[in-house]
């Protein structure tokens, strides 16, 4: 995994591999790494204190397991985690799965395009299979935060509204993983 923080693409500030270690590993050194990467901003109010993560933790929880599990590891392509001042984009190799619509996707409809890593994460207590990503994703997030890019599906992750960026316009961070099971 790769990990960038930046505004722009090319203002690369921090790069760090996530990889030659299995994916479970990887898993959650990447999650730990979202977890300290998301902080909470307060604003005090006349009336009270408000306090608000930078990006839904489920959410972004959802994103980056499902990114590792449905990537499609036989063009050795890993899944690619950027946090930019103003979002989080995460993007996985592969299209859909034959068979699959965008509309299917966006209902939950699970076809998992590595079976037996999915059945380790499920083991590990990763992930249910049960179709509920793509859904608890949507509780947070619109369909627009999915992009479909020919063999790649790129996740795009605003930081929350009323929460001003995190890091400053010229920096990014950027992660990918590179593992075996």
């Amino acid at each position: 995994m790769l990990w960038h923080f930046c505004n722009l693409r090319v203002d690369l500030i921090e790069n760090n591999e996530y990889g030659f270690c299995s994916l479970i590993k990887a898993t959650k050194t990447v999650l730990d790494k979202i977890e300290l990467e998301n902080r909470t901003e307060t604003q005090i109010t006349s009336k009270e204190r408000i306090d608000k993560r930078l990006w839904n933790p489920v959410a972004i929880r959802e994103a980056i397991i499902n990114s590792i599990i449905h990537n499609d590891y036989t063009r050795e392509v890993p899944p690619k985690f950027d946090i930019f001042s103003d979002r989080i984009e995460i993007i996985s190799a592969g299209r859909l799965p034959e068979g699959l619509s965008e509309e299917d996707f966006f209902e939950g409809v699970s076809i998992p395009r590595n079976r037996e890593l999915m059945r380790v994460y499920r083991d590990l207590e990763l992930v249910e299979q049960l179709g509920s990503g793509v859904p608890r994703i949507l509780e947070s997030y619109g369909k627009e935060c999915f992009r479909f890019m020919g063999y790649f599906i790129r996740m795009i992750f605003p930081i929350s509204e009323g929460v001003p960026p995190s890091l400053p316009p010229s920096r990014k961070i950027s992660g990918s993983i590179y593992g075996r099971a």
